[in-house]
């Protein structure tokens, strides 16, 4: 290019490999101007107030417990195939993904028999040139001992393991767990209130839209959500009453990927944007810049200024009334008058006897 028009100035940008626990503090010690962090909401937490020592600003992507609500007019066929995409994929570490499912109860029956029949026909293990794997392994022990934990510790509380994916080669190497839809699950579960983080899909019914949004609602995360309906009209009304930085409608875990449309949420999910106008903004400190229009030797002052008296007091009464005049009659009498005293203050010098 024989232009350097577009070209970044060289080392603008980094990629530096460090520990989570390390980066953060060596950041903030380094006098960085602002932290745009993606991680856990523990994590999150401390680095917000270590970095209230130094007030440097942060822009924090946090967890998701994202729910999906099905309405009773919404297509089986794409509702099941996005809950298995936004669910599965990655092998559900996606803090965007769908970690919670509400579906009406005249259509429950028929979208759990099809989420089971598809989450069965799915593949886990490790990859290869075949291409015979769906899913593959969680990235660390302890996030397979989360999953694990919650799973377990719903199915003793009374749900029910309805469906799994099935293992494909050797799995005894790495962090594997099978896609998983449950059932007979309720919000007095972590399963249904702590990220998962993994390949598990929880299913209640519900019998109202307003009972959807409480359900929806109900969780301390607020990042993203879905609306699957026949009527874009409703869910666009119901989006609004949903607690997420991103509501999709007839499709979930893909706004993130548009460089042009905001991400993030707030409770627990962190604050600020990424990506987009405010995307952009979040990078930026804000200055005003005023000036004054007329030409300085115009105007020796403004009309506010010292010294006060009785004259000055009532003109800046003057000057509300006509900002903001109670009557037409108010408006005029409040022009000639602030007229008459802005003339005879602003453009007259302060002139003080000198020693």
């Amino acid at each position: 290019c024989s232009s350097d028009l577009g070209v970044f100035p060289k080392d603008l940008f980094r990629h530096v490999v460090v520990g989570g626990a390390e980066v953060g503090p060596a950041m903030l010690a380094s006098g960085i101007n602002k932290i745009f962090f993606t991680g856990s909401i523990g994590v999150g937490k401390k680095l917000m107030a270590e970095a209230s020592k130094t007030l440097t600003p942060l822009s924090l992507e946090l967890g998701g417990k994202d729910p999906m609500i099905v309405m009773k007019d919404a297509s089986l066929e794409r509702s099941v195939n996005a809950a298995c995409w936004a669910g599965y994929q990655n092998a559900g570490q996606s803090c965007g993904g769908v970690e919670r499912i509400y579906v009406h109860e005249s259509i429950y029956d028929a979208f759990v028999a099809e989420l089971c029949a598809k989450t069965r026909a799915l593949r886990h293990g490790p990859p290869d040139d075949s291409f015979l794997v769906d899913m593959g392994s969680l990235t660390t022990k302890g996030q397979l001992d989360t999953v694990k934990r919650q799973v377990d510790s719903a199915v003793a509380d009374g749900a029910v393991i309805a469906a799994q994916s099935r293992p494909v080669g050797d799995c005894s190497k790495g962090f594997f767990y099978p896609a998983t839809v449950l059932l007979n699950v309720n919000h007095k579960m972590a399963i249904m209130s702590e990220e998962n983080f993994g390949p598990i899909l929880p299913v209640m019914k519900f019998s109202t839209i307003d009972e959807a949004v409480q359900l929806a609602n109900d969780c301390t995360m607020a990042l993203t959500a879905s609306i699957f309906t026949g009527d874009v009209g409703t869910a666009t009304k119901l989006a609004s009453r949903i607690e997420a930085g991103v509501v999709s409608i007839n499709d979930h875990l893909c706004s993130h990927g548009f460089c042009e449309t905001p991400w993030g949420g707030w409770k627990e999910s962190g604050m600020g944007r990424t990506h987009g106008y405010l995307g952009l903004k979040e990078m930026c400190n804000v200055r005003c810049v005023s000036y004054e229009r007329l030409p300085q030797s115009w105007i020796p002052r403004n009309m506010w200024w010292y010294p006060f008296s009785k004259e000055s007091y009532e003109g800046i009464l003057t000057g509300v009334a006509f900002s903001a005049p109670a009557s037409i009659g108010q408006f005029l009498k409040s022009a000639v008058a602030i007229l008459t005293f802005a003339t005879s203050r602003m453009f007259k010098a302060w002139k003080v006897k000198k020693d």
